[in-house]
């Protein structure tokens, strides 16, 4: 029972591991060339309303977790899937604002990879 409380308060702990999009727009420069295209424009639009987005599906994930019996690894997957959502689109939107170089962080984001229980190519 504790090793689940720990897991689960590690992966609550590494929820904002990522910056959020709303953060990471403010911190690209608002002089380079692309920062007026229209793919721009609508990336930063959407990264305003992503924090809400975010939260919904937080919610519902969570609520899973509680459903599922092994609901601290639930917890840390839903975590993980966050946070790869969060570089993804991070990444998208350095891509459509920004000529600087990717930053390293954003760069060999993995899939977003389904939990173990739910993985169907194990065992083929």
């Amino acid at each position: 029972m504790r090793a689940k409380i720990a897991i689960a308060l590690l992966g609550s702990v590494c929820a904002g591991c990522v910056t959020e999009p709303a953060t990471y727009v403010n911190s690209l420069s608002s002089s380079d060339r692309k920062w007026q295209s229209s793919a721009c424009k609508d990336v930063r639009q959407r990264a305003a309303g992503y924090d809400a987005e975010e939260k919904e599906r937080l919610k519902s994930s969570v609520m899973m977790g509680f459903l599922s019996p092994s609901s601290a690894l639930a917890t840390v997957n839903v975590t993980n899937q966050q946070n790869v959502r969060r570089k993804q689109f991070n990444r998208d939107m350095h891509l459509a604002c920004s000529n600087a170089p990717l930053p390293e962080d954003l760069k060999n984001i993995p899939e977003i990879q389904p939990p173990p229980m739910l993985d169907t190519t194990r065992g083929n």
